[in-house]
């Protein structure tokens, strides 16, 4: 897909949830990308239209791990196995941001028949998920 492609499902998403869309350029590393921030959580929408054009990746933040503990160690086992049961196609996936440390859920979103309103649905599931990791009471079928 262009981008001119990402850049109308991300403007129709933006009028769906009510926000400005944004003006999406690529940057020096080939990606374009923008966040917005729903039920207290940032979400990331990132595409490279040179080397994956048809797909985009959604990440979510979490925020910050503990600091090495017991704590630290059982949520990590957590979310490990939540990785094992989330099984479907193109499932969520929790990841570390290299970067910050952060706890990030990122997903592989297609654009093959994609619709604002479906990517609106997967952005609201993986709220529900950010919001269960941060009340550490995740339930997963």
């Amino acid at each position: 897909m262009a981008v001119a492609s990402f850049e109308n499902l991300c403007a129709d998403f933006c009028e769906i949830v009510g926000v400005s869309a944004p003006t999406l350029k690529e940057d020096l590393l080939g990606r374009v990308a923008f966040h917005v921030t729903l039920r207290g959580t940032t979400v990331n929408l990132v595409h490279l239209p040179r080397a994956c054009p048809e797909h985009i990746f959604v990440l979510f933040e979490l925020g910050p791990i503990g600091p090495d503990s017991a704590e630290t160690s059982l949520d990590l086992q957590l979310l490990l196995e939540a990785n094992f049961s989330l099984l479907k196609l193109n499932p969520p996936v929790f990841s570390r941001n290299p970067d910050t440390g952060d706890l990030v859920l990122q997903y592989v979103y297609s654009f093959f028949d994609a619709s604002a309103h479906d990517l609106r649905e997967l952005i609201d599931d993986g709220i529900d998920l950010v919001v269960q990791w941060r009340e550490r009471d995740l339930q997963f079928a």
